[in-house]
Order: C-alpha cells, then structure tokens, then sequence
C-alpha cells in the first residue's frame, strides 16, 4: 500500500531479539556498524534523573555533584548552540590590495558575511559589505563616505581578519539584508554496560561463612569490597579515557563502549600544549583564557598526579618563598590559582600514574576540566547480587557469584572549554 512499510525484524532469526538491532531509524550507531533499525524504537535526545554514583575516588565524588541523567535508549544525541558570531576570514591573497574606496576580498567563510554589515579591519578603519560574489568566493567593501580602506597585504588564508561590527538599515527601505539562524552542533554517544563477579565453590563459601572465628568471613568481605574498589576502577577509566565504538567480545557477540572525556577533547581541538615544567605556570594561564566560555569567577578543575601538580606548585612558589629562622615547614604546595576570570581547582588525580589503567603518557599530562560542560548518564541504574547455588530454588549450580553492573557514559558539553598540558621533562 502507498505510503505504508512493513517492518521486518532483522535475520538470522535468533538476532531478532538482539540489542545490536534494536536501535532508532537514524542511529549513528547502526549506520557505522551495519546494524539494523526499528521503527518502535523512538531517537532519544535528552532526559533526566539519576541516582547513584561511586564516591571512592576525587574525579567521581565531583562527577557525582551534578545530577546523572537517565536515558531511554543506550545511544544517545545531545545538541549545543555556540556564540553564533564569527570573524570573517580571508582566503589566499596572492597579490596586495591597494588602498581605494571599494575593495574586492576573497573569503573563506562567506556565511559569516551579510550584505549591509559594517566590518572593522586591524587598524579600525571600517567600510560596508555592498556586494556578496559566492561564485569567486569574495566580498566588495564600500568605504564610510569621504574616507578610503587599508591596503592588505599579501597573506595566507586567515592571516587577514575582519570584525562583523553590526548590521545598519538606512531610512525607507523596504528590504532587510541581513538574516540570522543559529546552527547546532549535534554530538552522540554510547552507553557502555559494565559487570564484574567473584565465584565462590559452595562448599568453599560455606566453609569461609562457618568458620570458628571472623577471619573466614573477614576475608570473604574483604574480597567483595575489593571487587566493588576495582569496579569505580572501571568506571572512572571509562569517564576518563573511554573509546566510542563496537567491541567484539570472546563469545562472538558486539557491544557498544561510550566515549569518555580525553578522547572527547581530542576528537573536538580542545586546546593543548607540550611544554617543560619551567614554562606551565605561563602555559597552564594561557590555557585558562583560551578555554573562558563561562562566567566571570567560574572555577574549573585540573587534574593530574600528585608528582605533576607539586612540580605546578614549586614553579609558582620555590623562588618566590621565603623563611624566618622560626619556621619549620616549607610549604611548596598550591590548592589553586585564582586569576579573577577563573579560579583553578588542583585535583589530585593519582590514577593517572596507574599503568594497568592509563598509558605512560598521562602520568605528564594534566587535564583542565571544566566540570560543568560533563554530565553523567546511565540506562539501567547500578545493580549488585548474588547468584542462587545449588539446593537454593532448584538451582543445580555448585558455585555462588556475587556481582554488580552498571551502564555509564557522559554528556559532554563544549570541549573547547576545556584543555589539557603534557609536560615533556615531568620525571
């Protein structure tokens, strides 16, 4: 019938009930992977409440602060709208432009141009957009009445920037020139599902749980509280350092894994330097203006070992630290900077040093965050139990797991905001 679709579920059959395939028509997840769609599946862009996360460790117990949001599907899009105004850029000028009334500009971003815009060049002179050529890819510039444009140099593209001043309208016209949308930026991401378990035999846990003292029993707590430690292990590498993509696991069956905030940073140009110990202090400055979206005296996080924001510190203090005969302590540690735009919080981030869980090169990397731009989320909420043994509801298993899951990803806002340091000669 015209106008109508027949849904089928995919095949083989015994794939029809597969999470691989039960995803929305417009998943990015199905379309990189080759996976199939259902239209009962709705495209999920955002909603809201969460209420659980671990708080062993700092960067969680912060996360934690701001409130997760549960999804309703395990791939996920969130939308961010930028500052909505651009410099107009030139494109190759291979030749000088002479100074004159009217000047022919090739552009590399003619959407950043309207007609009727007052543009400003480097030396404050300013002239009006009169003429908009998308086919050479350039502008024409008219002058302010009685008064003549800069000449421009040669210059590579981008080299040579204009201001967008303001749109002006004259008296009785009848046209409006200059129109305005904000475009979107559209990000996505996945939710990772996590599980972790110790097997106990049953005649072993009942041994351990019969035991004439408390040490059996100790130990056995011991043991589940060190699985629970090595699971936020987990998480927190995920938050950290996670990968978007589709594993294969050892049975043959796919999984999705979330993206975490390193690669997120990397994928999106967050700002970022090499630079040796002596130059941070002035490094780690820049960085912080380079990344001030937020309002004034907002306070961002940086992360990193304890090695590599002792060493910040002795830049910022060593020479400049003075003693009386009397004092008995040198204190050669920073909590923070405070640099009146920005205040920057010194997050010990220990795990960074950890080589089971990250490589070498985050042992000299340190990581400005800014906290707000990061959401936790999660499907289905953290779970914990233990399996049924045998004897136990007709259970013929001679063995006890005990077990927790989670699934974990983060929305993460505007990595621009954020930026990282490797300081090459950290030991």
């Amino acid at each position: 019938m015209s106008g109508t679709a027949l849904y089928t579920p995919s095949v083989p059959a015994n794939n029809r009930f597969s999470l691989l395939d039960t995803n929305a028509l417009a998943s990015n997840y199905a379309a990189q992977y080759g996976h199939g769609g259902t239209a009962h599946i709705a495209e999920v862009i955002r909603s809201i409440i969460y209420d659980a996360a671990p708080k062993q460790f700092l960067d969680l117990n912060i996360l934690n602060q701001k409130t997760p949001v549960r999804k309703d599907s395990d791939e996920f899009k969130y939308h961010e709208m930028g500052y909505g105004r651009d410099p107009i850029l030139n494109a190759n000028i291979a030749a000088p432009i002479a100074s004159a009334s009217t000047q022919t500009i090739p552009i590399q971003n003619l959407e950043a141009a309207a007609l009727d815009m007052i543009v400003i060049y480097s030396d404050n002179s300013r002239g009006t957009i009169t003429a908009i050529n998308a086919g050479a890819g350039t502008i024409s510039v008219t002058a302010e009445t009685g008064r003549v444009l800069p000449a421009i140099p040669i210059s590579v593209p981008g080299a040579f920037v204009l201001a967008n001043h303001s749109p002006v309208e004259a008296d009785g016209m009848d046209t409006i020139k200059q129109y305005f949308r904000q475009d979107t930026v559209e990000r996505f991401n996945y939710i990772q599902l996590l599980i972790k378990a110790q097997r106990w035999g049953a005649v072993e846990i009942e041994k351990y749980m019969r035991s004439g003292s408390s040490t059996g029993k100790a130990y056995v707590q011991a043991n589940r509280q060190k699985m629970l430690e090595q699971f936020r292990i987990d998480l927190s590498n995920v938050y950290w350092n996670g990968n978007l993509g589709e594993v294969t696991l050892s049975g043959g069956e796919k999984a999705k894994t979330a993206q975490g905030i390193f690669p997120t940073m990397q994928q999106a140009g967050s700002p970022n330097t090499t630079v040796t110990l002596a130059n941070s202090p002035q490094a780690l400055e820049e960085l912080v203006f380079e990344t001030e979206f937020g309002s004034y005296g907002s306070t961002k996080f940086l992360y990193g070992t304890n090695r590599a924001l002792y060493r910040i510190s002795q830049q910022y203090k060593r020479d400049l630290t003075r003693y009386t005969p009397n004092d008995m302590v040198a204190k050669l540690n920073l909590s923070s900077i405070d640099m009146g735009s920005t205040k920057v919080v010194f997050v010990p981030m220990e795990r960074f040093r950890d080589r089971a869980s990250f490589p070498d090169a985050f042992r000299k990397r340190v990581i400005l965050l800014d906290q707000e731009s990061v959401t936790p989320c999660y499907f289905m909420p953290e779970e914990m139990g233990d399996t049924l043994s045998r004897g136990k509801s007709g259970s013929y298993r001679n063995f006890v797991d005990n077990w927790i899951s989670a699934s974990f990803s983060i929305e993460f806002n505007n990595p621009l905001a954020s930026g990282y340091l490797d300081i090459s000669n950290l030991s």
